[in-house]
């Protein structure tokens, strides 16, 4: 069985290697893609200040923010159970009743709108042309194997004794890339 599963993954190499996918999506081309195939519009980083206290952030290399909300875009990212989440959120909040006098009450309309599936945030991050991070607020595994994939990797990196690499080229097959 491990003779099997190292060729697959020998020939899954191949394929990538055979694609030429870059290693990293420059910030341009991650833009062009986000606003064509998902149909983002981009937010001012003054929307998403309340990153600023997130560990995982670097407010500071924040470089682009956007969001998804068109509805058939949505439908097209979720998977089945990520829908039936959703619908499970949307009639728990049919039946509980929210104040709204929050000061932020964007922020929580925002953060509403992500949980019953109407919305998704991306957040760049980047330190010169590439992406160096990324936050994705709402859930799709879809797009987030996307992202990873658009963040890269370095080529020296890029062997089967790698823990990143692998990661990668499952990101590379969930978003279609190779299959």
């Amino acid at each position: 069985m491990e003779t099997k599963l190292y060729s697959y993954m020998q020939e899954l190499m191949e394929k990538y290697e055979e694609l030429k996918i870059p290693y990293k999506y420059s910030l341009q081309e991650v833009d062009h893609i986000l606003k064509k195939k998902y149909m983002a519009i981009e937010l001012d980083k003054k929307d998403f200040e309340d990153l600023k206290g997130d560990i995982h952030v670097q407010y500071e290399k924040i470089s682009k923010c956007y969001t998804i909300q068109n509805e058939e875009v949505l439908n097209s990212l979720y998977s089945a159970k990520e829908k039936v989440d959703h619908f499970i959120m949307i009639e728990f909040l049919k039946k509980h009743n929210f104040n709204d006098d929050d000061t932020d009450s964007k922020r929580i309309e925002m953060s509403m709108e992500m949980n019953q599936g109407k919305r998704i945030n991306v957040i760049l991050e980047s330190e010169n042309q590439y992406i160096s991070g990324f936050t994705l607020q709402g859930r799709s595994n879809k797009l987030l194997n996307e992202l990873v994939v658009f963040k890269g990797i370095d080529s020296d990196k890029c062997n089967l004794e790698n823990h990143e690499f692998l990661y990668y080229v499952q990101a590379l097959l969930e978003s279609g890339y190779i299959n």
